[in-house]
């Protein structure tokens, strides 16, 4: 079903109930779901209890005491307190109320918890030619899955989907004479619409003649066999395979290629070919923010690092035609972008 997530409600307390209260009214006004950030700050609204400072301010000893690394933290963990209270400070400012915003520096240098894989564009066109020859064993339990998945790994690179995007899709959300997308209620609850190619969707309206239809509210596009949707476990499962068939290695476990590397990877060929045509890429990712349902451009910017190593020669374009503007990777762990 594709009900709205569920907002919830924190209580917040101490000195900057109020700001805390103001800033995630704020956040949800603009379209974030902010569930894991509002339990956050109501943690840290507690966290400030133990301080003697006048209300609304936001003193500098608090922040340190709040960002400073403890002994279980992960590095993770620390950026993500320091994100958190880095926005509040700046609203706090922002509406007129002393604050104290730290600087990247005071957390220290944090090691990436992950490296993306970008495909070459070579191993792209080996994968789907291997994915075009999928087959299924006699008897097998899901004798569609050769029709599902060449469609549902394209969408996953040429619209650079998150794999929950791609399979929680209705018929309803796939239009096909328009070529759109409507992506509900995804990360930071967010409902956004994506374009397709046309070449996208003319495979998908192949595909849509034969899918299985189910009842209203769980009409899945790529309907697994007991009706549902595939899960990402087995959509996995099968994305290893066709790997291999493929030729591409597989780095082991936590290394990748991962699915989401196709994400990554729709990112850094889309700038590399702007780049290539002579587009200037920072005035495009406004519109990449807004197609991958990123909460803000930061998210976006990563992908011009990412870009340059893998292809070198549009860090030398960059360079150039419109200065370096390549942005730090550093401290960059967040993989589900």
């Amino acid at each position: 079903m594709h009900d709205g997530p569920e907002i919830k409600t924190y209580l917040y307390s101490g000195p900057l109930k109020a700001a805390c209260e103001g800033f995630v009214q704020e956040k949800r006004a603009v379209g974030c779901l902010y569930n894991t950030e509002a339990k956050k700050l109501s943690e840290f609204s507690r966290f400030t209890l133990a301080f003697d400072f006048p209300k609304d301010t936001l003193p500098k000893e608090v922040v340190q005491a709040w960002i400073a690394k403890k002994s279980t933290d992960s590095d993770r963990n620390q950026y993500a307190r320091f994100s958190l209270i880095s926005q509040f400070a700046k609203y706090m400012e922002r509406v007129g109320y002393p604050a104290y915003v730290p600087g990247r520096d005071e957390i220290g240098k944090l090691h990436r918890n992950f490296v993306p894989y970008i495909f070459s564009h070579e191993e792209i066109r080996a994968f789907f030619e291997v994915a075009d020859t999928m087959t299924c064993p006699p008897k097998s339990g899901a004798p569609r899955r050769r029709l599902i998945m060449p469609v549902l790994f394209r969408m996953l690179y040429c619209c650079g989907l998150r794999v929950s995007e791609a399979t929680n899709l209705l018929a309803s959300d796939v239009d096909l004479e328009h070529g759109i997308l409507t992506i509900r209620n995804s990360k930071f609850g967010k409902t956004r619409y994506v374009p397709m190619s046309a070449e996208l969707t003319a495979v998908c309206a192949v595909y849509a003649e034969t899918r299985l239809v189910g009842p209203p509210g769980a009409d899945w596009f790529f309907a697994a066999p007991d009706g549902g949707h595939y899960n990402t476990r087995s959509i996995y499962n099968i994305f290893r395979e066709l790997l291999w068939k493929a030729g591409i290695s597989h780095g082991g476990k936590g290394n990748g290629p991962r699915l989401h590397d196709f994400r990554h990877t729709f990112c850094v060929h889309s700038l590399q070919k702007w780049t290539m045509q002579g587009s200037d890429p920072t005035t495009l990712l406004p519109r990449l923010t807004a197609y991958l349902g990123h909460n803000d451009f930061s998210a976006t910017e990563q992908y011009l690092r990412m870009t340059a190593e893998a292809y070198p020669e549009v860090s030398r374009l960059m360079e150039e035609k419109y200065g370096y503007i390549i942005p730090s990777m550093e401290g960059s762990t967040d993989e589900n972008h």
